[in-house]
């Protein structure tokens, strides 16, 4: 398992990868952000962990 990277936004160690209706994303558990939804838990990581907070919340 990749350690997931804080939240570009608030700075956040508390973000989780969770599983909704087939996809996973990571989210922030203190405001919120959701990263890209992916196929597999592996996939969600890694597009969380390559954002920059340029993206919307």
């Amino acid at each position: 398992m990749t350690r997931l990277r804080e939240c570009p936004f608030d700075h956040s160690r508390d973000v989780a990868v969770e599983h909704f209706n087939g996809d996973y994303h990571v989210k922030c558990k203190r405001c919120g952000a959701q990263g890209p939804t992916a196929d597999t838990w592996a996939e969600a990581e890694r597009l969380w962990n390559h954002r920059d907070g340029s993206d919307k919340h």
